[in-house]
């Protein structure tokens, strides 16, 4: 079986990456990982030509139809994420509206996790909103909400420091 880990922060290093890293070595024993770094692709936005849904890829030749059949292939998907004004990144945000050039069917039964990492408390909005936003998502889609970890890290509060929080990546699999 295969897991698609979407790191979407501009920092290779970053908090969401860090505690993604730690699910994904977790992952390894039911899964074949494929990371994928959008900081590294350059998407380009969708220009709602609908061509996509008459071809099933999309006319924009910038590594997005690799991505989606990367994708179609996966049985699990794993979003990493900063949090940037109350939601998630720009990088994830167009690889989430990319995906519209996909069938309906190739998203049915996948499973989806979410990895988003942000300052504010984890009792602040947007954690309620990015969940909230990926449960309508796999409403949707028919993708079963696998799980959901979000965590409060920054630079002065690194995640890299917080054991407890790599703990709850590691095992955030192991809880679906």
């Amino acid at each position: 079986m295969q897991m698609m880990m979407v790191y979407s922060s501009p920092r290779t290093q970053g908090n969401s990456t860090t505690l993604a890293k730690a699910f994904a070595q977790a992952g390894q024993s039911t899964y074949t990982i494929n990371e994928v770094y959008l900081q590294n692709e350059e998407l380009q936005s969708c220009r709602a030509c609908k061509w996509c849904k008459t071809h099933f890829r999309c006319l924009l030749e910038d590594g997005m139809n690799a991505l989606c059949a990367s994708f179609k292939e996966s049985e699990a998907i794993c979003f990493a994420t900063p949090v940037y004004w109350w939601g998630v990144s720009a990088q994830l945000k167009l690889f989430i509206d990319r995906l519209y050039q996909l069938r309906m069917e190739d998203f049915k039964g996948k499973e989806l996790y979410v990895i988003a990492c942000g300052e504010d408390t984890l009792d602040g909005v947007q954690y309620r909103l990015i969940r909230e936003q990926f449960e309508q998502i796999c409403e949707y889609t028919g993708m079963k909400f696998a799980g959901y970890l979000p965590v409060c890290a920054g630079d002065d509060n690194p995640v890299s420091e917080n054991e407890n929080a790599l703990h709850q990546a590691r095992t955030l699999i192991t809880k679906a």
